[in-house]
């Protein structure tokens, strides 16, 4: 997913909601995301999951990923290693999950 795709698939969700991300294959073990990072270059950013901190919101994601180009692909990084972010769904509580 790049960050085009991501604006437009997030446009009507409530800005203040939560992002997490999927730490495995289980839907049941997600960890907020706190903060975002570029890999290699500004074509690559990351999703950085964190166990112990406060997630980010959409809206602050979304600002920050306004300053990066339509293009640039979007990663999760757990432990310092990278997966592509595939899509995403909202939980029963409204939580985003990132996958």
């Amino acid at each position: 997913m790049n960050v085009f795709d991501f604006f437009s698939l997030t446009t009507y969700i409530d800005g203040q909601t939560p992002l997490y991300g999927q730490s495995d294959e289980s839907r049941d073990h997600i960890l907020p995301i706190t903060a975002l990072r570029f890999l290699e270059d500004d074509s690559q950013v990351a999703l950085v999951l964190n166990k112990s901190g406060r997630p980010l919101s959409l809206e602050q994601a979304q600002t920050r990923l306004s300053q990066v180009g339509d293009k640039a692909n979007l990663f999760c990084l757990i432990a310092d290693k990278a997966t592509p972010v595939l899509g995403f769904h909202q939980n029963e509580d409204g939580t985003i999950v990132i996958k």
